[in-house]
């Protein structure tokens, strides 16, 4: 059910290539083709060199931006602390203020209650056992009480005076605060800004390089082709063949479906045999023809992920299931569940119709990928159809040795 990833292929050109690529350098894009010849691999390690270094400047930017975001968040706090202070000094002068005010207010009415009453228990008694009118009194009167107001009123002013010189201060810091926030937040937005430049930057540039591998990919695969067609023995056949479909795999992977369609045929091309101990019969027993019969008639229908329509797209294990179908034969849907369930049958007598098994392609430790033996075809008697990976389309090929862990017959 799962796209074929080879582990491993001919060339050690796409090797590095597989290797350095992204694997997002162009999520969900097709990339277009490159004009011209495809890019060797100093242009590629060229263009690899060029993300490296952009990478490297948007982990810097990344990291600047962290700081100036910690920079921007303590001058936020200091704006708050400040803020706090210009609160609290507030209220401490209001309180101030209030509490001479209530004095001076007990205080005057001492003094008058004093006077007024005469009132023994107070400590201005003595000052008014005369008549108020004499000048001696009101002297000591005015000089007592008056007095005692106007060191109130001092008080009052110069603790007053005190809090206004801490308000001053402090809206000062609270303003100074306020700028350093602003400023910090100011440099904070104009490097995120150039962080996304740098992130444009880096995709336009992952994209080329995911280009330029696909067309490398391309070309590699043709060149196997070519080098199957010319190949002098069966042996050299089939490994340039499965260069080319290890080549394909990777500009599908990696440069989208038209490049990997591009390169799927240039990898049918590659005509060879199958090296090894695995033989069969193009004769085989009818139920297994007609599943052979309707897998070739989906020859060139895309394939799609948990796809099982006919004539719209197919996954591995999917055009499996509905190609023994067309024969009356019911199998289970998924390489996980059809491997343990059909009957295991010897590599040294393959029939077609038969399916192929592998493991642990795409390092997942389970059975993901299946293709169905065709016997006679383009690749001889050693010919597959199957639905490959993204960006292919229901194709013959020839056997494949890799994660090959054995055959059943539904």
């Amino acid at each position: 059910m799962r796209a074929i990833l080879v582990a491993g292929f001919a060339g050690s050109l796409l090797a590095a290539l597989l290797i350095t690529t992204p694997a997002d350098a162009a999520p969900g894009t097709t990339p277009t083709t490159l004009p011209g010849p495809a890019p060797n691999q100093a242009q590629i390690n060229a263009t690899q060199s060029q993300v490296a270094q952009i990478e490297a400047s948007l982990t810097k930017e990344e990291q600047q931006s962290s700081i100036l975001d910690d920079h921007y968040n303590t001058a936020v706090q200091n704006l708050q602390n400040a803020q706090d202070a210009l609160h609290s000094i507030s209220a401490s002068l209001v309180h101030a203020r209030a509490a001479v005010a209530t004095d001076r207010r007990l205080v005057a009415e001492d003094a008058v209650q004093a006077y007024v009453y005469g009132t023994p228990e107070t400590s201005f008694a003595s000052y008014f056992s005369s008549s108020a009118t004499q000048t001696i009194s009101r002297n000591q009167y005015t000089a007592q009480i008056v007095g005692n107001l106007t060191k109130d009123e001092l008080a009052l002013e110069r603790s007053e005076s005190a809090l206004q010189n801490q308000l001053a201060q402090q809206q000062a810091l609270a303003a100074q605060a306020q700028t350093e926030a602003a400023q910090a937040k100011s440099l904070a937005a104009a490097n995120e800004q150039n962080a996304a430049a740098t992130r444009a930057t880096l995709n336009q540039v992952q994209g080329q390089l995911a280009q330029e591998v696909a067309q490398a990919a391309i070309a590699e695969a043709q060149q196997e082709a070519a080098a199957a067609a010319r190949a002098a023995s069966a042996a050299a056949a089939q490994q340039a063949a499965a260069a080319a479909a290890a080549a394909a795999s990777v500009a599908g992977a990696v440069g989208g479906s038209a490049s990997g369609a591009a390169a799927t045929d240039a990898a049918n091309q590659a005509v060879g045999v199958y090296s090894g101990p695995i033989s069969g019969s193009s004769q085989g027993n009818a139920p297994g023809g007609a599943a052979v019969a309707a897998a070739v008639s989906q020859l060139g229908v895309p394939y799609v992920w948990g796809g099982e329509t006919p004539g719209v797209g197919f996954d591995c294990s999917g055009l499996v299931q509905w190609s023994w179908r067309q024969a009356g034969v019911s199998i289970p849907r998924t390489t996980e569940t059809e491997w343990p369930a059909l009957p295991h049958v010897l590599l040294t007598a393959l029939q077609p119709g038969d399916l192929l098994f592998y493991y642990n392609l795409d390092g997942d430790n389970q059975v993901d990928h299946v293709v169905m033996y065709a016997g006679a075809g383009p690749y001889g008697t050693n010919t597959v159809i199957q639905a490959p990976f993204t960006g292919s389309t229901v194709s013959y090929s020839p056997i494949f040795r890799a994660g090959l862990i054995g055959a059943a017959r539904p």
